[in-house]
C-alpha cells in the first residue's frame, strides 16, 4: 500500500488580501488544484525535491478581495497516484483591523482630551482672578 501524501492547509487573512497555502508531500510528486468560488485570484506553486525521494508541492492561492470569501470554504484538491482528495478550510472573519478607523478614533480621543484640558484651565484661571 502506498503512503498517502501529507497535506497542510492554512490561510493568512488581512484587510486587503487573503493567502491560502496548501502543501502536499509524497512520492511520486502530488498535484495541487483549487476549488474556490469567485474571481480576482491567482496562485503560485513551488516544487521541492527532497533527498529521500519525496517531493513537496506548495501552492499559495492569492485572493485580492477577501471579504467575499469570509464564511465560505476554500478547497485544496490533491491528486496523488490517480486519487483526488479534497481538503477544505473555512475562512473566518476574525477581527478586521482598519487603520483609517483606528486613526480617526485616536484623533477624536486626543481632541476630546485637549478640549477638556482647555476648559479646565480656563475655569481655574477665571476663579483665580475673582477676589
Amino acid at each position: 500500500m502506498k503512503d498517502q501524501p501529507k497535506v497542510f492547509l492554512h490561510y493568512k487573512l488581512s484587510e486587503d488580501h487573503l493567502n491560502v497555502t496548501c502543501s502536499a508531500n509524497a512520492r511520486p510528486a502530488p498535484a495541487i488544484s483549487w476549488k474556490v468560488a469567485g474571481s480576482g485570484m491567482d496562485n503560485s506553486t513551488e516544487i521541492i525535491t527532497h533527498p529521500n525521494g519525496t517531493t513537496s508541492v506548495i501552492s499559495v492561492l492569492h485572493i485580492k478581495d477577501p471579504k467575499n470569501q469570509v464564511g465560505k470554504e476554500v478547497i485544496c484538491q490533491v491528486l496523488h497516484l490517480g486519487t483526488v482528495k479534497d481538503f477544505s478550510q473555512p475562512v473566518n472573519k476574525g477581527f478586521w483591523f482598519s487603520v483609517p478607523l483606528l486613526l480617526s478614533i485616536v484623533s477624536l480621543v486626543i481632541l476630546l482630551i485637549l478640549i477638556s484640558i482647555l476648559l479646565y484651565w480656563k475655569r481655574h484661571r477665571t476663579q483665580d482672578r475673582e477676589p
